[in-house]
């Protein structure tokens, strides 16, 4: 999103509800945020840039400060490791993650829990859109 303007989207369908949870989801959506923001920092040339990243489930942003490793974690490892490298080479670049109340208006999030209900149904984007790690 670029203020109420959708710039660029992406879905990944995890597998179903009795196989995953909700906070496995919102990891998965976070790892495709970051493969957004590569893609932003690319197109705009690497020009430095502050980011904000609003997700509306806590456990999910308060696991984004554990750095280290622990089981049933492997999916914050790879949000880290995405953007470990996604930030690496990226100049005065800034990633805020905030937390956004859910369904109460922020076009951001209402677009991106409609994403998530597709990606929920089996839409995903196309497999050369999606972030390796996934």
């Amino acid at each position: 999103m670029d203020g109420e303007r959708v710039i660029r989207e992406r879905r990944f369908h995890l597998g179903s509800d009795k196989a995953h949870t909700v906070y496995e989801g919102e990891i998965v959506g976070m790892i495709l945020a970051v493969q957004l923001i590569k893609e932003e920092l690319k197109a705009r040339g690497g020009r430095p840039r502050t980011m904000a990243l609003g997700v509306d489930n806590q456990a999910a942003i308060r696991s984004t400060t554990a750095f280290q490793s622990k089981l049933r974690h492997y999916l914050v490892d790879k949000f880290h490791d995405d953007l470990r490298k996604t930030l690496q080479n990226a100049n005065c670049n800034k990633l805020t993650i905030r937390w956004s109340a859910g369904h109460i208006g922020i076009p951001g999030n209402e677009a991106a829990d409609g994403h998530a209900k597709r990606a929920a149904r089996g839409e995903s984007s196309e497999a050369n859109k999606l972030p390796r790690s996934l």
